[in-house]
């Protein structure tokens, strides 16, 4: 049985403030969907202000996750408990915004966004990608970079190669960027792509900003991953403009401060609640909100707001009838097998 080697005797309570820069993330991206996505693809029907930088709150999204993971590894004894853990925190809302989601495109149309049931069916999988099977919704290009972060993150928890993150990190930023310039220069447009998929540089602020909040990584080796974590953006680039990750690295910094506490609003923080679910069902069925109200004659906004309004309770919906059963189920289920595992053979 493989231990992971905890952070530190006791845990420290959460942060909310994650959750309320989850709640800020998953609006951004939303309001850059409802905009500037949808009047590329469909075209509003009057112009309307787009909010386009909104995109990036992808990237704060995979910085955050790199904090969470590493401090959900501290709370837990077995690499095996994280995998379950996190498994049951990810699998049952999406298979319901699969469904979701599948249903009413199908019912409702949306071009270029109808899949067959059998599309579908792979999606459940999450993988999907890997097997060049289309999204049921295009949000779901990020859950893929998420699960293979886990997958090496619960790789180094069963090495016990945790307390050495921040310089696997480092070799892993390097290596990536120079698999990515060296496909760029073979042009291996494919290899270039598949290679640029990890988004490291940008888990890695995460990454750093837990060990800086815990005073476990030294000056130099922060400024080297930082340092390479920028190389790679200004020599390779991604999908977020090179000046997105000074911002991203300023947010991670202040986090590890405890210089985001007045963000803890109470709306912003039950947003960082329901966000993940959010996130999962608002772009398509919005979409199909949107165009069907627009062509009631409804103003943008309007058709936006309710897109949102929906967007938010199919979120609510999901997060206390899914997600939360789920992980209740689970945590139980956990309990009676630790209790069944301590009770001595001969008294079972």
């Amino acid at each position: 049985m493989t231990h992971v080697p905890a952070a530190s005797e006791t845990h420290p309570p959460r942060l909310v403030e994650l959750d309320a820069l989850r709640g800020c993330a998953a609006v951004a991206v939303a309001l850059y969907h409802f905009t500037a996505e949808y009047s590329d693809l469909y075209g509003h029907s009057v112009p309307l202000w787009e909010m386009r930088f909104g995109k990036y709150g992808v990237q704060l999204f995979f910085a955050i996750s790199g904090f969470v993971i590493l401090m959900s590894l501290e709370r837990v004894t077995r690499a095996r408990d994280f995998v379950w853990s996190r498994a049951v925190r990810l699998y049952p809302s999406y298979w319901t915004a699969v469904a979701l989601t599948f249903t009413v495109v199908t019912l409702f149309g949306l071009p270029e966004r109808e899949f067959s049931l059998q599309t579908a069916l792979i999606n459940l999988t999450m993988f999907h990608e890997l097997l060049r099977v289309p999204h049921v919704d295009t949000v779901y290009w990020t859950l893929t970079i998420e699960l293979s972060f886990y997958l090496l993150m619960f790789v180094l928890a069963y090495a016990r190669a945790l307390p050495r993150v921040i310089p696997i990190f480092i070799v892993l930023v390097v290596l990536q960027t120079l698999a990515e310039l060296a496909a760029q220069a073979l042009g291996m447009t494919f290899l270039s792509r598949l290679a640029s998929r990890p988004h490291l540089q940008y888990f890695a602020l995460g990454v750093l900003a837990f060990k800086h909040s815990r005073a476990e990584v030294s000056l130099p080796a922060a400024l080297t991953l930082v340092a390479v974590s920028f190389a790679h953006e200004v020599l390779v680039g991604s999908e977020a403009p090179a000046p997105v990750f000074p911002v991203v690295l300023g947010i991670a910094w202040a986090l590890s401060r405890g210089g985001l506490r007045w963000l803890t609003w109470r709306p912003l923080l039950f947003m960082g609640f329901i966000s993940y679910p959010f996130y999962l069902v608002h772009q398509n069925i919005g979409y199909v909100l949107i165009r069907r109200l627009e062509a009631a004659a409804w103003r943008p906004e309007a058709a936006i707001a309710v897109a949102l309004v929906t967007g938010f309770l199919l979120a609510i919906l999901i997060t206390y009838g899914v997600e939360q059963p789920a992980l209740r189920a689970f945590r139980q289920w956990k309990r009676k097998a630790e209790t069944r595992a301590a009770v001595p053979p001969h008294l079972a």
